[in-house]
């Protein structure tokens, strides 16, 4: 009898067993209508962002996001065929004077140097105002990191520079060499308003995030352009 009451508990077990394994795999798959195999748990947070954000303003120009945690910038990232169109649309593709986030259009996600430009303003609440607390190290020191999404990508950039450029506007060039690029980088690093305490070399991939600069100090100068410059970690 003993012997019966074991083996219809064994098998009992065996048959819940097998349900909870048919309702897992059931839920990880599914199978089109050509029988092949496809998983529905491969949905890319990162990829859906953009999709979301082209549905959004309905414009196929965004190709990117970007995000500083703590700051309140958490932009869609815009790109044309020039550098003009989008200091004045606006995400949808209207006219608005106060612009856009956008990405230089001579780059790609491949670029060893990316370039994204944002108006500031003291009169409006523009997507890049929030940079120019970064003139103090205490807001830098809690908000090292830059997050980016570009052509379906994410990385995250580490902040290793920031200043005010009123007259050297050579940071625009993209035609990099080793040479150059390591000057280039120690002159960033050498320029910045405090030490961020930041190892810079060669391999380092970066981002130039640009917007005017109202910093009381520089009003005498007619183009001035707060920088921030940071490497990518991952």
């Amino acid at each position: 009898m003993r012997k019966h009451i074991k083996e219809l508990v064994l098998s009992l077990l065996v048959i819940i067993l097998a349900v909870l394994t048919t309702t897992y795999f059931y839920k990880e798959t599914a199978t089109n209508e050509n029988n092949t195999t496809i998983n529905t748990n491969i949905k890319s947070p990162k990829i859906n962002k953009i999709e979301e954000l082209k549905k959004k303003y309905d414009n196929n120009d965004i190709v990117g996001n970007i995000s500083i945690d703590g700051t309140g910038i958490d932009e869609a990232i815009l790109q044309s065929t020039d550098n003009d169109y989008y200091l004045s649309h606006d995400n949808y593709g209207n006219y608005d004077k106060y612009g856009s986030v956008f990405l230089d259009y001579r780059c790609t996600k491949d670029s060893k140097k990316l370039l994204i430009f944002g108006h500031s303003s003291i009169k409006i609440d523009t997507p890049f105002n929030n940079l120019e607390n970064y003139y103090k190290k205490e807001y830098y020191l809690d908000h090292k990191y830059i997050n980016l999404i570009i052509d379906n990508e994410e990385r995250k950039y580490l902040i290793f520079s920031v200043y005010i450029e009123p007259k050297d506007f050579t940071y625009m060039n993209l035609n990099i060499t080793d040479e150059t690029y390591n000057k280039d980088l120690l002159k960033y690093k050498n320029k910045s308003l405090y030490n961020t305490n930041v190892d810079i070399n060669n391999d380092d991939n970066i981002l130039i995030l640009q917007t005017c600069s109202n910093h009381p100090n520089y009003q005498k100068y007619e183009n001035k352009y707060l920088l921030i410059i940071a490497k990518k970690v991952s």
